[in-house]
């Protein structure tokens, strides 16, 4: 295995002498050995690791356990380690998104921060041969395109998945590339990789469980269709995505060369342009115009979307999670189309501020469309700090105090999250977690005489953070359902 993941490499380019790499292990077998391949690698690539690991706290003390293994396993090998937390499930429901997505958000988002902090060049996850051939597969069962024929992509740019700049800032950094290695290597070849060194690894139960669509499909649908159609099915979907890839990603240079540079797509796209468009490219158009506002439409929609342009009519179209699209007219430019937030959403924006006293909790109703959210703060002894929570999440209570103001994001807003090197603009950072725009505006943010301390989604303040040798340490988390409220004494509400 070591050979043919050195060939990949290498054949592809996706890695170079002096760079930086960050290996994203969750703990489970592919991971694992990715880690321990670029462990035997390194040297001879010229490469500097750094492991990653997000903890997405779905499943309690089994997640707990996972980051423990990584923590340990990147210790036994003397690398660096960035381990953060984040709670998936509470980012899904703000989202209203599965937990598959609002998990591969977080996951993204935390790449692109690690990358900042520890100055890597390049992000490695441990998605197989199998994995393709399974993605593609069930692209086809649900319906797709070429986009999604292309399935996982060997390497990108993690900027690709931004939107449009927010607020007209540039960014400075270079965005680092995410890798796929193992993208030709067999899950046969890790299990006996694994097996020749004696290497343990986390078994997430979830994996096996029939409930899940990709599971049903690895354990039932492809190997049927391999014995009873084509033994060579998983080389064929395989195939097939490199060359939807390629195909893909022609077609969407084409499109950012037909919006021209600096497309401010979240203020719509020129009708008369999307009009003069081949059909392919007017769906693809519609597409990126959809991204700014991560609106995901099936194909009828899509269709209905452009039936709408086309003809160029007053006014308006009824789309999903609450957009309409709307053609925008004036007497000095041409007409546009527009999606906007209904006006029942754009209502919500109203501003809130509100005290949150500690220990407390701070339900969050019609701000964002979810009443039964709530940010809960909780206060930790330092035993409790050092033994359960990741230090990125936790603020002093000495530079905190006893209450904090919790109001909705505005204008200008900057902080610096722990690790960082400078103060952000947070609508920056929030559309590098592919926050929607209409979200951002509604986003919670949490003060402490004056200053922001706290951004679900992100590390905490460096100037307020908890090291270990300080007193209590302060804990924000958000949080739904009964969990919200639970032994809090204190319940705040803002509508």
């Amino acid at each position: 295995m070591l050979k043919d993941v050195e060939r990949y490499l290498r054949k592809h380019r996706l890695v170079r002498p002096g760079e930086r790499v960050g290996l994203a292990v969750s703990g489970g077998a592919d991971s694992v050995a990715l880690l321990r391949a670029f462990v035997e690698l390194a040297p001879s690539l010229g490469v500097v690791l750094v492991v990653l690991h997000l903890n997405h706290n779905l499943r309690g003390p089994d997640s707990e356990a996972d980051a423990r293994f990584v923590r340990e396993l990147a210790a036994q090998f003397s690398l660096e380690a960035a381990l953060e937390t984040e709670d998936v499930a509470s980012l899904a429901a703000l989202l209203h998104l599965s937990l598959e997505a609002a998990g591969r958000r977080a996951r993204y988002a935390f790449f692109r921060r690690a990358a900042t902090t520890y100055r890597l060049d390049c992000v490695a996850t441990a998605h197989t041969r199998d994995d393709q051939a399974e993605t593609v597969l069930l692209r086809l069962l649900r319906g797709t395109g070429i986009s999604g024929l292309a399935g996982i992509y060997r390497t990108f740019d993690l900027s690709q998945l931004d939107s449009e700049t927010a607020d007209g800032e540039e960014s400075t950094a270079r965005p680092p590339r995410l890798i796929r290695p193992l993208l030709s290597t067999r899950r046969q070849q890790i299990e006996e990789f694994l097996r020749s060194l004696d290497q343990p690894f986390r078994q997430d139960a979830s994996n096996l469980d029939p409930q899940f669509l990709r599971n049903r499909v690895r354990a039932d649908l492809l190997p049927a269709l391999e014995g009873n159609y084509n033994p060579r099915l998983r080389e064929a979907l395989c195939e097939t995505a490199e060359i939807a890839a390629a195909e893909d990603g022609f077609l969407d240079d084409l499109v950012s060369s037909t919006l021209g540079p600096g497309a401010d797509l979240e203020h719509g796209v020129d009708v008369e342009l999307l009009q003069a468009q081949p059909l392919a490219m007017q769906r693809r158009i519609l597409r990126r115009l959809c991204r700014p506002h991560s609106l995901a439409l099936d194909f009828v929609q899509i269709e209905a979307l452009r039936d709408f342009a086309l003809a160029g009519r007053a006014g308006h179209l009824n789309l999903p999670r609450g957009f309409f699209a709307e053609i925008v007219r004036s007497k000095l430019l041409p007409p546009r189309l527009r999606l906007l937030p209904q006006p029942e959403m754009r209502h919500s924006y109203e501003t809130y501020r509100d005290e949150l006293p500690i220990p407390g909790a701070f339900c969050l109703s019609e701000s964002l469309g979810r009443p039964d959210l709530s940010i809960r703060a909780t206060l930790l002894d330092r035993a409790a700090a050092l033994e359960v929570y990741n230090f990125a999440d936790l603020m002093s209570s000495d530079r905190v105090g006893l209450h904090l103001t919790i109001r909705n994001l505005c204008p200008g807003d900057r902080f610096r999250p722990l690790h960082s090197t400078a103060e952000r603009k947070i609508n920056r950072l929030l559309q590098g977690m592919f926050i929607p725009a209409a979200l951002r505006r509604r986003w919670p943010v949490a003060l402490a005489e004056g200053r922001i301390v706290w951004v679900p989604g992100l590390p905490v303040a460096s100037h307020a953070a908890w090291v270990p040798g300080d007193g209590e340490a302060v804990l924000l988390e958000m949080c739904s359902g009964e969990d919200a409220i639970r032994d809090d004494s204190a319940i705040h509400w803002i509508s």
